[in-house]
């Protein structure tokens, strides 16, 4: 070519016509990099996961080292898989040196850190959000991780989408492995690079502008991807028409008929780090409770409800007691003050938490069914579970536990930041799980919910346990102690 003019006037004829060697080269360049993302996935994906949970010696230099490879050089990758291809290196005998298959591999060498790297952090923040609650449903830790993966698909595809450029726009790697053979290896960044080199600038400038259009759509498709996700966030979906709950119970369960101890909690004491969150906690929760604990922010109240429930560890005892005369131990649920929920519909939130309790298959629709016929989201089953309201969120979460069939049930604050009307919805239904037998321990700001729910109340404050009676005698029985009456006083002014 002797001007720049020409140039461009054939590239755009051999695209325009789709010229045959074009086509080839393009489609080869697509197979192959679209081949090493699945296989860098596989392997990437599961690396990334596993390294976001694992606790094993040298779990940090492996973290290094993972981010240390996302800055490989395209050739360094090259030069190594051709050490192990050649005919001297250990895989000689594969016979696959100079072959798209080596282009493969050397590809997937060069991405699957950038996923690993990448997933990780993904599954961390999506832990750092949901994994106690699933810890909570029975999940293991890597069972949880790779649920993350699941709940945060878009996500996942970014990664994936730019993995896929990283492989696609890479020159070193396939040059030095594949050889740069005419009709076997050939692909579009070595074609640029050769027919650059030799002046012939036709068929390099139409097989950029194609690399160009590709990396342009998988970041057109990345963006894309990040605004699907943004409208899915909580919240968009309109509410529908809320469906009614069951029928009120009037008050909570008469425990005097059940008053065998379920759980006995002796002296346990929480630490995060030099800080201690719980001090020196005891009670004794029996069958038919209704234990609701009140106490300022910040006054131990999350903390021993999940200590009680056992996804927190502690120091001291706390052990849960054979029912009678069933003879077994008694099953425990826990729905948070905001439940994490999946990505996924109303229906498939429910049944993970089955699956993930080890409910048998056979079990699972039923019980979903049931659950949610409970909480009056049945007519949502299929409707994602992120679009609901905030009540119906919290009415879900209830759902998960319940459809665990729990004989303990710890609530966290199930009705904070809700409206009067959903408010009074999550009370019902609370007050219908009591009158079904399950025993509750709760916790609340609201002290008139207390009144109306509770059989006992317990008041916590700067991590101590400092007084529990039955609810007639902490509201108008003897004097509380000084802490627990100004906390009253200040909640209750008419008082």
């Amino acid at each position: 070519m002797h001007t720049m003019t020409d140039s461009w006037a054939l590239a755009w004829q051999l695209v325009a016509q789709a010229d045959p060697e074009l086509l080839g080269i393009t489609a080869l360049s697509l197979r192959v990099s679209a081949t090493a993302t699945a296989v860098g996935a596989v392997a990437g994906l599961l690396l990334g996961t596993w390294l976001a949970v694992a606790r094993v010696p040298g779990h940090a230099l492996l973290v290094w080292l993972v981010n240390t490879l996302l800055a490989l050089p395209a050739v360094v990758v090259g030069l190594l898989v051709y050490l192990l291809l050649s005919r001297s290196g250990p895989l000689g005998e594969l016979g696959i040196l100079f072959t798209p298959t080596a282009m493969v591999v050397a590809q997937s060498v060069l991405v699957t850190p950038l996923i690993a790297a990448l997933s990780r952090r993904l599954v961390l923040a999506a832990l750092a959000e949901g994994g106690e609650q699933l810890r909570s449903l029975g999940a293991r830790p890597f069972t949880a991780a790779l649920l993350m993966l699941v709940h945060d698909r878009v996500g996942v595809a970014t990664v994936l989408l730019t993995a896929f450029a990283r492989a696609i726009a890479e020159v070193g790697a396939v040059m030095i492995v594949g050889g740069n053979i005419a009709g076997v290896t050939r692909v579009m960044t070595t074609t640029i690079a050769l027919e650059t080199s030799k002046g012939d600038l036709g068929l390099a400038l139409a097989l950029g502008c194609v690399l160009l259009a590709v990396v342009g759509a998988v970041n057109g498709a990345i963006g894309l991807l990040q605004w699907l996700g943004s409208r899915a966030a909580p919240g968009i979906a309109p509410a529908p028409t809320p469906t009614p709950p069951p029928p009120a119970v009037d008050g909570p369960a008469a425990p005097a008929a059940q008053a065998t101890p379920v759980l006995v909690a002796e002296h346990i004491s929480v630490r995060y780090g030099q800080v201690v969150a719980l001090r020196e906690a005891s009670l004794t929760l029996r069958r038919g409770d209704c234990l609701v604990l009140v106490g300022a922010n910040a006054s131990g109240k999350t903390t021993l409800l999940q200590a009680l429930h056992g996804v927190l560890p502690c120091a001291g005892r706390c052990e849960r007691l054979a029912l009678q005369p069933e003879g077994r131990l008694p099953r425990a649920a826990m729905v948070f003050q905001r439940p994490f929920l999946l990505r996924l519909s109303v229906w498939r939130n429910v049944w993970i938490g089955l699956w993930l309790a080890g409910v048998p298959a056979a079990e699972r629709h039923a019980r979903c069914h049931g659950a949610l016929a409970r909480v009056g989201l049945l007519a949502e089953a299929h409707r994602p579970a992120r679009a609901l309201s905030g009540g119906q969120q919290q009415r879900l979460g209830l759902a998960r536990a319940w459809s665990l069939q729990p004989d303990i049930l710890f609530l966290d604050e199930p009705t904070a930041s809700l409206d009067p009307g959903a408010q009074r919805e999550i009370e019902t239904l609370v007050q219908a799980l009591a009158a079904g037998g399950v025993t509750l321990v709760m916790s609340t700001h609201n002290l008139g919910q207390a009144r109306r729910l509770a059989t006992r109340v317990a008041y916590l404050q700067g991590g101590r346990l400092v007084v529990e009676r039955p609810v007639a005698q902490f509201f108008d029985g003897e004097p509380l102690p000084p802490d627990a009456a100004r906390f009253l006083l200040g909640e209750l002014g008419w008082r």
